[in-house]
């Protein structure tokens, strides 16, 4: 594990680097420059969003989060786990979810089928707050901020692809995808020798899901709820830097902006944190809100120097925390 651990770390090092060359170092130094403390609020913004989406996860988990697992400590794992799904050059942003499930078992005892399922249930959640954002940002700015048809064809087709992953995910989920999973892998023989006691486990785990989905609807829609707010606090965020910037298109201009961002940085998955494409994909952006692409690109600007110090943080973070067990093995 620690052999991948500092390969992971290396490689999240070198795209860390890369999107600093990218953006330009000089020009990241003249924004701090000009703008200076008023730069502060996107770093105080930033962590709440992580918050929700916390919270949001720890709604997820199939027999609830184990009371052995502090919620700052979840946070940290979650930080970790969405850095590297940023730098992972080949995973198609989903490489950090494979390092959630390693630190909750390696911490925390919690087994990796549990772990995982986790993940699946808040991905659903996600992907489902993902929508109704996007339709909510769609809905209030329909009459004021008019779209080009093909820009409202392109978030009309994203919206339905992605609500048809969810739906499927779900229904995946209810009816027993670990025990799929397994019935694949047993003839490939990748269960070893304990077989029957894995393939219990993983059908004790599928009923557990199906518990989540049926028994106790409140756990879902509350992780739906939080994962919106997460969303939702993005829009603080682009509201703040069309403040400083004096941009004027208002707080519903804020929040249409940040849905289109987060469609781009979704169709753009596999490229490691969208260097490039969210640039020029911000650019056309604010092309279409009507301003000049020198605005869109110091939005685009400010935005990625947010990322990059996040990313140094949650590199930083998995770099210092211990590999050994915390409360034991289970």
């Amino acid at each position: 594990m620690k052999i991948i651990k500092f390969f992971l770390l290396a490689i999240g090092f070198y795209i860390l680097y890369v999107t600093v060359k990218t953006v330009g170092l000089e020009n990241i130094l003249s924004k701090i420059g000009e703008l200076r403390w008023r730069l502060l609020p996107l770093l105080v913004i930033y962590p709440f969003i992580f918050l929700f989406d916390t919270i949001g996860w720890s709604f997820a988990f199939p027999k609830s989060l184990p009371r052995h697992v502090p919620f700052w400590d979840l946070y940290r794992i979650r930080i970790i786990g969405e850095t590297m799904n940023a730098v992972i050059p080949w995973a198609a942003s989903l490489g950090g979810e494979p390092v959630k499930a390693e630190l909750l078992k390696t911490r925390y005892g919690i087994p990796l089928s549990e772990g995982y399922a986790s993940i699946l249930i808040v991905h659903t959640t996600f992907w489902i707050s993902l929508n109704i954002f996007v339709i909510g940002a769609l809905t209030v700015t329909l009459k004021t901020i008019p779209l080009s048809p093909i820009l409202w064809q392109s978030v009309l087709i994203f919206l339905f692809v992605l609500g048809i992953i969810a739906i499927l995910l779900v229904i995946g989920l209810h009816f027993g995808i670990f025990k799929k999973v397994h019935s694949f892998g047993e003839p490939l023989k990748w269960w070893g020798e304990q077989s029957l006691e894995k393939k219990n486990q993983f059908l004790k785990l599928d009923d557990e899901i199906k518990k989540f989905y049926t028994s106790d609807p409140r756990r879902f829609f509350a992780s739906i709820f939080f994962n919106f707010l997460g969303w939702f606090t993005g829009t603080l965020e682009v509201y703040w830097i069309a403040v400083i910037l004096n941009i004027p298109i208002g707080f519903t201009g804020a929040w249409l902006i940040e849905a289109l961002i987060q469609v781009l940085r979704i169709v753009t998955f596999i490229i490691p944190s969208s260097i490039g494409a969210q640039e020029g994909g911000i650019v056309l952006i604010f092309l279409e809100f009507g301003f000049e692409k020198s605005v869109g690109l110091t939005f685009a600007i400010i935005r990625r120097m947010r990322e990059i110090v996040w990313i140094g943080l949650g590199l930083v973070i998995w770099f210092l925390i211990e590999d050994r067990p915390k409360f034991g093995k289970s």
